[in-house]
């Protein structure tokens, strides 16, 4: 399958794409203006190869502007570019409410990537059913959220899958938990 192939399967099987940047940079040094271009490219592509726009937004390396730029581009439910909650929560941007929905570099799969990191799929499964169990007990009482980031060239690779299908194994032993999108939440 294509690249295009592949990016319309995901748009069709209803799987969130959401924008991540145009390139792979540090934007607190880049002029407002080339910001504003690449969040306004990388929709036009998500959009052309996907076949429907994002609604979430996560550059990772910001800039001060970046909120207030994706905000002026309109058209996001949601932005995850803050890492100081596990729970959605709103502030004002632009004059309006707007939602962030946090993402966590724990539970992440590019961890197989780096030194200290996940090194074999059991690590990564012992780490997410800990994260999983503490949680399921703390949210007896208050609302919790589990955030997951895995990027399929990383966790599809033969010796790590085995790490998700384990975590989603001990979800249905467990007696399950809602399993969703940042973009399902956002619009709950």
């Amino acid at each position: 399958m294509s690249a295009t192939g592949a990016a319309r399967a995901t748009g069709a099987a209803g799987w969130e794409v959401a924008g991540h940047g145009w390139r792979w940079i540090d934007y607190r040094h880049v002029p407002q203006d080339v910001e504003r271009a690449g969040i306004a490219r990388t929709v036009a592509t998500i959009e052309h190869l996907v076949g429907r726009r994002p609604v979430g937004w996560y550059t990772g390396r910001t800039s001060p502007a970046t909120r207030r730029l994706v905000t002026e581009e309109g058209g996001f439910l949601y932005d995850s570019d803050d890492c100081s909650d596990d729970l959605p929560f709103y502030l004002e941007t632009g004059g309006r409410p707007h939602l962030v929905v946090p993402y966590s570099l724990d539970a992440n799969g590019f961890k197989f990537l780096i030194v200290h990191g996940f090194t074999t799929a059991d690590a990564m499964l012992a780490y997410l059913i800990d994260t999983f169990d503490t949680l399921h007990a703390e949210g007896a009482g208050r609302p919790r959220r589990m955030s997951i980031s895995l990027h399929s060239r990383i966790i599809g690779r033969p010796g790590r899958i085995r790490a998700l299908d384990g975590f989603l194994t001990h979800l249905t032993q467990r007696g399950g938990a809602p399993v969703t999108t940042r973009e399902q939440i956002a619009r709950h």
